[in-house]
């Protein structure tokens, strides 16, 4: 009898932990996360899609739930995005992450070649923008209509999704992307088979420069 009131007990007091918390917030985006270099790889052995990688130390970041100092720069990237007016309560769970960070940066310009001629309009060391398809989300266009107009009324109907070739990427498509990167995939295949090394370069709205590279063997 002792055994089950104290197991009674136990779940109780389970039942009752806080599995979430509740923010008045003026912010939509609730956390940003750190990024120092990118990475690129292959997106599930598939030679044609690529996944760049924002890389940060895993620790750094700036939210609504911050210290003090990390409080503050979280304000200044608010500001810096205009997105000071949401001014809702909000609650987040912690098991689903439901803050949902993005990558403190924001980008300009994406530039992708190869080391080997991919076909007779590219070859070696020219752009393959025009062959390559941006796959990525932003809530951008979210905040800059003053929280009114969505992408769908749905779960997640914030955030706009940008899918387009790199050669017609804006600025805006590269505002506020997810913390953990975008993907990239390419509309063609080499004309011939070979040994490939893919660069990435991807620049910073401040003007710092982030490049990366990988090996393929196009079979």
């Amino acid at each position: 009898m002792k055994r089950l009131i104290l197991l009674l007990g136990v779940l109780s007091a389970v039942g009752c932990v806080k599995s979430y918390e509740d923010y008045y917030t003026r912010a939509f985006v609730l956390k940003y996360e750190s990024m120092y270099t990118i990475s690129v790889g292959l997106s599930q052995d598939n030679p044609l899609e690529y996944h760049v990688i924002f890389v940060g130390n895993g620790t750094t970041y700036w939210g609504i739930d911050s210290g003090k100092r990390e409080l503050d720069f979280y304000n200044q990237l608010c500001e810096k995005h205009n997105d000071v007016s949401y001014n809702r309560r909000v609650r987040v769970y912690f098991y689903d992450q439901g803050l949902n960070p993005r990558c403190f940066r924001d980008f300009v310009n994406l530039e992708v070649w190869s080391s080997a001629d991919w076909d007779a309009e590219h070859p070696a060391g020219t752009s393959l923008n025009d062959l390559a398809r941006f796959s990525s989300n932003t809530p951008w266009p979210y905040i800059q209509s003053g929280y009114t107009q969505k992408y769908h009324e749905q779960l997640n109907g914030e955030y706009y999704p940008v899918d387009k070739l790199i050669s017609e990427l804006t600025p805006d498509d590269m505002t506020l992307l997810p913390r953990g990167g975008f993907y990239f995939r390419f509309v063609t295949r080499p004309a011939q088979p070979g040994k490939h090394t893919l660069f990435v370069r991807l620049t910073a709205d401040d003007g710092k420069v982030f490049e990366a590279s990988c090996d393929v063997d196009f079979q």
